[in-house]
């Protein structure tokens, strides 16, 4: 095996760039294991330390990439050694965007042979966080309404299964009206149109104006702050990402609206 390998590290302000270097594979400590990665995905959440959004979290230069699938192929233990050669998802390990990846032996997830090594690289963070808002966060449960922007991404379209399986409606919101039928498809209770249709004023009419159970912003900005008017009384609201590039209204969020609001970060459920 080569002893050198390429990954991918961000820099901050000014530069704002991704760079591929080469490093040396340091030798694995106890309980450590070496992944070759075979499939890394883009994720805005990749993308967005990038940009020094995530600074105070993310110093940079940083290691680019939160999740994979790859093949084992060292490990330092000998317990371990049931792990070689298995595909597995490296988790909290270091970032996915390289050639090898070292990670703790206790945190790599086998993946089944029915599942496509595509879909395994995609199968953490996303569906996941979904999960984890649907059941922990926002203990939904049949009647509860939910709704989410930028419908069609990745996560968008685990919040719509997961409604499906365990009974509660969701709103999907687009910006593109090719969107409709699939989302539809998947099980969304109401799709709606942000490019020609009024947010509010749309799902105020869905829920008879009592507003949703619960909201979830991956765009923030406007749209995120209006969705969040959107949520009932008591109700909850989490954002998950940036896309606008724009923070909510967070003095107005935080002081105008009696609902429960909070960033959602996957890493701070697992540190718990």
């Amino acid at each position: 095996m080569d002893n050198q390998q390429l990954y991918f590290e961000t820099f901050g302000k000014p530069e704002k760039v991704i760079k591929l270097k080469n490093r040396q594979i340091a030798p694995l400590m106890k309980g450590e294991i070496l992944v070759e990665m075979l499939y890394a995905p883009i994720n805005p959440s990749d993308l967005i330390p990038v940009t020094g959004a995530y600074s105070p979290r993310t110093p940079l230069p940083s290691l680019l990439g939160y999740e994979g699938v790859g093949i084992v192929r060292s490990v330092k233990n000998v317990a371990d050694q049931y792990l070689l050669n298995k595909m597995v998802l490296p988790l909290r390990g270091e970032g996915t965007w390289q050639r090898f990846v070292v990670t703790q032996a206790d945190y790599a997830i086998v993946v089944p042979d029915e599942i496509d090594l595509l879909t395994a690289s995609q199968a953490y963070i996303n569906p996941v966080t979904a999960w984890v808002l649907c059941v922990e966060e926002f203990q939904l449960k049949r009647g509860d309404i939910l709704v989410i922007n930028a419908a069609n991404s990745s996560i968008g379209k685990s919040f719509v299964q997961l409604a499906k399986l365990l009974g509660f409606h969701l709103i999907a919101i687009v910006r593109h009206e090719c969107a409709r039928k699939e989302l539809e498809k998947l099980g969304a209770f109401f799709v709606i149109n942000s490019t020609s249709e009024n947010v509010k004023e749309k799902i105020m009419q869905i829920t008879d104006g009592k507003g949703v159970t619960a909201a979830v912003d991956s765009v923030g900005g406007v749209q995120g702050t209006i969705l969040a008017t959107c949520v009932k009384k008591g109700g909850n609201f989490r954002t998950i990402g940036l896309l606008s590039g724009k923070q909510v209204d967070w003095q107005f969020l935080t002081t105008e609206l009696d609902i429960s609001v909070a960033i959602f970060h996957l890493r701070h459920w697992l540190d718990q």
